[in-house]
């Protein structure tokens, strides 16, 4: 279409390149997917990386979804079928949580058996009890002859099954039979001990003591090494085919499907087991992580001698280039309209906008400056514009100008709750940028607006910000500054992405996504000059210099 002299088809209500959750978007998604590097490494079985982080928006649904088309053998695990919260809630459990025994290894057997489940219904397609015990007595026929795997067979004829219902009623069998095995464990001991966190706090010191030492005994002497043989015999004996690949795919872990400190635990666990996994030469398990959840799992979670390098070759950092998002977009605006209006090819400028001014700003990279160069919200800001163009040819320059203040409040909306686990005031100490010029320096975050919005955070409990204010305010001892407080929301603006900083004069402005995500306190107390973030202008009012 472009060059064409007819006219271009209108703008429909309800014309979008495609929707914002990776899931409702799969068609479009696989015929428009560009592959930014990112997935070659992931579909190497023989290469480390499994672990795709990115922030909210940054595609690891989509890569996710991409690899499953392309695998025969891939299957998705929805953490939601899990039941952490009946772990959360079992009675055992509680008592040891109560009495600060370290669960990991109990999580780590939990996500080994279930991704083991998962790998033989793959394999055999097992789809029901009758053709559970059938896989049973095939896999007692290949052992027969050797001792050490026909112990290793032990565990799968325990539960051989039930290895066909639901995730959900699997996990519930298991830790109803583990947590069976560490009564019996435990004998007399724990005979008059009500087994909940009321039983923990009514124990005596020594009592305490006494059954820590013996639960920590108890959970390292639990299945694991059946397991373990279980693998190496499913390595020789089933997954042994070098032609065959399979490929475990788990997303959503950063949604609410448990409590924060399960959760973080339970991801370690699983973090853990891939790195096992890796002895099945020809098995990959690929999981999706928000950047600032894997920061936090290492960080709450962390035990002596942990060193964090060793995870660094499971990680895949997806990050796009200006370049990539153009591709991404043009692409998808040219499938759309084949769909809906012409065979012919369509290109970003036959809708949208010649470029403008004395520097020939063009349409595209307005929008993506206005971005965090992530997919989610380069569609968003198209989308915005095609909904105020509706029953037009082109989309205009003031259409995009109208865009933009629906945008603006709409990532706005979409940062709180991006952040709200880590920042559940963020709607209260975003107000300090309100009205700010572009450019700002610390001395514009003092003063009356300083001291509205830390008077709004006293009252709130958890959010780093607020915990600040609350020391600076203390009248039995200040341990905080004006200086420290106005530190302390540098680093929260810098950590979200809505400013970028400027450490010194020989260094440009620093952004969390492009530059390193987290500044250290010493680089917020230095930081002195700062920017709004461009996709918040209109959102903020920030105050704007001529000919931006």
């Amino acid at each position: 279409m472009s060059g064409a002299s007819n006219m271009s088809p209108k703008i429909t209500r309800n014309l979008k390149i495609g929707d914002l959750e990776a899931e409702t978007d799969k068609t479009l998604l696989l015929r428009c997917f560009i592959d930014n590097g990112t997935l070659s490494p992931l579909l190497d079985v023989n290469l480390p990386e499994s672990i795709v982080i990115g922030r909210t928006g940054s595609g690891k649904s989509a890569l996710l979804i991409a690899i499953e088309d392309r695998e025969e053998r891939a299957y998705f695990i929805d953490p939601h079928s899990i039941s952490i919260r009946y772990l959360e809630h079992s009675d055992i459990i509680q008592f040891f949580n109560a009495l600060g025994v370290n669960l990991d290894l109990f999580y780590r057997l939990l996500w080994r058996h279930v991704m083991v489940v998962e790998l033989l219904r793959l394999h055999y397609e097992i789809r029901n009890e009758r053709e559970s015990n059938r896989l049973v007595s095939t896999l007692a026929r290949m052992v027969e002859r050797d001792p050490v795997k026909r112990e290793a067979l032990a565990y799968f004829r325990e539960w051989g099954d039930k290895f066909w219902i639901d995730t959900d009623e699997r996990i519930r069998e298991i830790t109803e039979k583990l947590s069976t095995d560490i009564k019996s464990g435990f004998g007399a001991a724990l005979s008059n001990v009500e087994l909940s966190v009321r039983g923990a706090m009514g124990l005596s010191q020594e009592q305490k003591t006494e059954i820590t030492n013996r639960a920590k005994r108890v959970v390292s002497d639990l299945q694991i090494k059946k397991l373990s043989d279980l693998m190496d015999l499913l390595q020789d004996k089933v997954f042994n085919d070098r032609q065959k690949r399979y490929f475990l795919l788990i997303d959503k872990l950063d949604e609410n499907w448990a409590e924060t400190e399960t959760r973080l635990r339970f991801i370690r666990a699983l973090i853990e087991e891939i790195r096992t996994f890796r002895k099945m030469k020809n098995v990959k398990i690929i999981i999706a992580l928000r950047r600032d959840l894997v920061d936090a799992v290492f960080e709450k979670t962390r035990d002596s001698g942990f060193q964090q390098e060793k995870y660094e070759s499971y990680l895949v950092p997806l990050k796009w280039t200006v370049e990539e998002l153009e591709e991404l977009i043009e692409k998808r605006l040219n499938q759309v309209y084949r769909n809906q209006y012409t065979n012919e090819d369509v290109q970003f400028n036959d809708v949208f906008p010649r470029p403008r001014g004395r520097k020939r700003e063009t349409s595209v990279n307005y929008i993506l400056d206005r971005t965090l160069l992530r997919p989610r919200d380069a569609m968003q800001f198209v989308n915005e514009c095609f909904s105020v163009a509706v029953n037009r040819e082109r989309v205009s320059w003031e259409s995009i100008n109208k865009a933009e203040l629906i945008y603006s409040q709409k990532r706005l909306a979409s940062l709180f709750e991006e952040w709200g686990d880590i920042y559940p005031a963020l709607a209260i100490s975003i107000e300090l940028l309100r009205g700010l010029k572009e450019t700002f320096t610390r001395s514009d975050l003092s003063g009356e607006g300083l001291n509205v919005v830390t008077a709004s955070l006293l009252s709130d409990s958890g959010d780093p910000c607020a915990v600040a204010v609350r020391q600076f305010c203390d009248p039995d001892g200040k341990t905080f500054s004006e200086a420290d407080v106005i530190s302390e929301f540098i680093s929260c603006f810098y950590k979200i992405g809505v400013i970028g900083v400027k450490i010194n004069d020989a260094s440009g402005i620093m952004w969390a996504d492009h530059d390193h995500a987290v500044l250290t306190k010493s680089e917020a107390k230095r930081a002195n000059s700062m920017q709004v973030h461009k996709m918040l202008f209109r959102a903020l009012g920030i105050r704007v210099a001529a000919g931006h």
